[in-house]
C-alpha cells in the first residue's frame, strides 16, 4: 500500500447516509463502492488501515462489515462524531484533481447570497462559460429554462449534473447572457486572481488562491516573481475557499512570504497515533527562489478556509508575530489534522483517513473550532476577487492606509448565506460543477 501526504478538506458536515446518496447521484459516480463478489476484500482493506493509521485508532467502534452493503456507508461508521472529513474515493479521480488539478464539469462553483439568489461564487480560467465572460458575483437565474427560485437545492444538483446545459446568467446591472455549455475535462487553475495595485502611493499584492495542489507550485512561483519585480510592499492573502491539499505546498507559500528568512526553521510538527510515533516529524522552511520577504500579510478567511490554509496561518505567527498575521472575513473551518492517502490500486480505492495532528514551531494547534478572525466582515459574493470595492479586501486596504479598521457599511455588500449544496468527498474537495 502507497500512501501520501496532504492536509485535506471536506467541506461540510457528515449528511445522513440517505441524503448522500442522493447527492452523489447527481455527481461523481464513481465514489460508490457497494458490496461485490469481486471486491469483498475491501472492508478487510480498510479495517487493516483505520486500526494502523487513523489518529483516533483507539476509538473505533467494534462492528460487523458483513452488516454493510456499500464500504461507503462502512467507512462512515467507522468515524469519531469530531471527525467531518475522512473519506473513500475512487483512485484514479482523486489522483488526477490533486496532483494535476483536473476534474470533469463546467468549471465554476456557485453559493446562494444572503437574498437565497445563486451566485458565481468562482470560476476557472478553462471553464468555457468563463469564455463568455461570466465572472464571480454573477447571478444564475435559469438552468435549461427552469427558473432557479422555483427548484430545490436537489433539483437544482440534478440539472448541474447533466453533460450539457443552457444557462442564464445576470449581472449586478441586471443584464442577462444566456450560455450553452458542456461538461469536458478542465485544468483547475489555483492561484485565481494575482495584481499589484497602487492604493494611495502604496503598492498592495493581492493574491487569491483556492488550493494546495500539485500545479500550485508553479502558480505561486509566478505569482511571486511578479509581486517582487512589481515592487509590492504589502500583501493581501485570499484564502477564503481554500480548504486545503498538499503541506509541501503549504511549505512553499509560507516560505515564498516569509522571504526564505526563517530558511531551516520548524514550520510545522506533524504528531500520530501512540502506535505510529516513529512517524512524527517536522517541516522546515525552505528556500525559494521566487520568495519576496513581507513583513506582514493580510489574510482573508471564511467557515471554508481549512485544513493546510489554517497550517499557513498558523505556521507564520511564530515568526511574523499574531499581530502582523491579520485574519479578515470569518473564523476558519477548524481543522488543525491532516490526512494520508492510502492507494490500492488493484481496487482502484483511496482511503483517506485523519491520521495526524499539526502544530506550529510554538506547539500550538488544536483548533477544531476555528481561528477566529481580527476583524469580522461579510464574504461580498458580489464582487469579483480582487475588486477594490469588495468589503473583504476594502478593508485590509484601509488598514494598510490608516492603520485602523474601517466602519463598512454593509448594506452595500452582497453576503453569502449558509445555504449551500451538500457534497461528499472528493466532490467536496473540488468543490465546482
Amino acid at each position: 500500500m502507497y500512501k501520501s501526504v496532504w492536509t485535506l478538506l471536506r467541506r461540510n458536515i457528515f449528511l445522513p447516509l440517505i441524503a448522500l446518496l442522493t447527492l452523489l447521484s447527481c455527481n461523481n459516480n464513481n465514489n460508490e463502492f457497494p458490496r461485490t463478489e469481486n471486491n469483498s476484500n475491501i472492508f478487510e482493506t480498510i479495517d487493516k488501515t483505520m486500526q494502523e493509521w487513523y489518529l483516533w485508532n483507539d476509538q473505533l467502534p467494534a462492528i460487523n462489515s458483513n452488516n454493510y452493503n456499500s464500504a461507503n456507508a462502512y467507512f462512515e461508521n467507522l468515524l469519531v462524531s469530531q471527525d467531518r472529513w475522512s473519506f473513500i474515493a475512487d483512485l484514479d479521480d482523486l489522483l488526477a484533481f490533486f496532483e494535476n488539478g483536473t476534474y470533469t464539469g463546467y468549471g465554476l462553483s456557485f453559493k446562494f447570497d444572503q437574498n437565497n439568489d445563486l451566485r458565481v461564487k468562482l470560476i476557472f480560467d478553462a471553464s468555457p462559460i468563463a469564455n463568455e465572460g461570466i465572472t464571480r458575483g454573477w447571478k444564475l437565474v435559469k438552468i435549461n429554462q427552469l427558473t432557479i427560485s422555483n427548484l430545490s437545492d436537489n433539483q437544482i444538483l440534478s440539472e448541474l449534473g447533466k453533460p450539457n446545459a443552457d444557462f442564464v446568467f445576470e449581472n449586478n446591472s441586471g443584464e442577462q447572457k444566456e450560455v450553452i455549455a458542456s461538461q469536458q475535462e478542465l485544468d483547475q487553475n489555483t492561484v485565481l486572481k494575482r495584481e499589484v495595485i497602487d492604493y494611495e502611493g502604496i503598492k498592495v499584492a493581492y493574491l487569491a488562491f483556492d488550493s494546495f495542489l500539485g500545479r500550485s507550485e508553479e502558480e505561486l512561483n509566478e505569482a511571486f516573481t511578479y509581486f517582487k519585480d512589481q515592487n509590492a510592499s504589502e500583501l493581501v492573502l485570499d484564502l477564503r475557499y481554500n480548504g486545503g491539499g498538499s503541506t509541501y505546498i503549504a511549505n512553499q507559500l509560507a516560505s515564498l512570504i516569509t522571504g526564505n528568512q526563517y530558511e531551516g526553521e520548524i514550520f510545522s510538527k506533524v504528531f500520530h497515533n501512540e502506535s505510529k510515533r516513529s512517524e512524527d516529524f517536522s517541516e522546515a522552511f525552505e528556500n525559494q527562489p521566487a520568495a519576496f520577504g513581507f513583513q506582514r500579510v493580510f489574510i482573508i478567511t471564511t467557515s471554508s478556509t481549512a485544513s493546510a490554509s489554517e497550517m499557513v496561518i498558523n505556521g507564520l505567527k511564530p515568526y511574523l508575530g499574531k499581530e502582523n498575521v491579520i485574519l479578515i472575513g470569518s473564523t476558519t473551518h477548524g481543522k488543525p489534522v491532516g490526512m494520508y492517502v492510502f492507494e490500492e490500486k488493484d481496487l482502484n480505492l483511496a482511503i483517506v483517513p485523519i491520521s495526524f495532528s499539526i502544530t506550529n514551531a510554538n506547539d500550538e494547534g488544536g483548533y477544531f473550532d476555528g481561528i477566529p478572525v481580527d476583524y469580522e466582515i461579510v464574504d461580498d459574493i458580489s464582487r469579483d476577487f480582487g475588486n477594490i470595492e469588495e468589503s473583504n479586501f476594502r478593508s485590509a486596504l484601509e488598514f494598510i492606509k490608516t492603520q485602523n479598521f474601517p466602519v463598512i457599511a454593509t448594506a452595500k455588500s452582497i453576503s453569502t448565506s449558509e445555504r449551500e449544496f451538500k457534497k461528499k468527498g472528493l466532490d467536496e474537495l473540488i468543490d465546482a460543477f
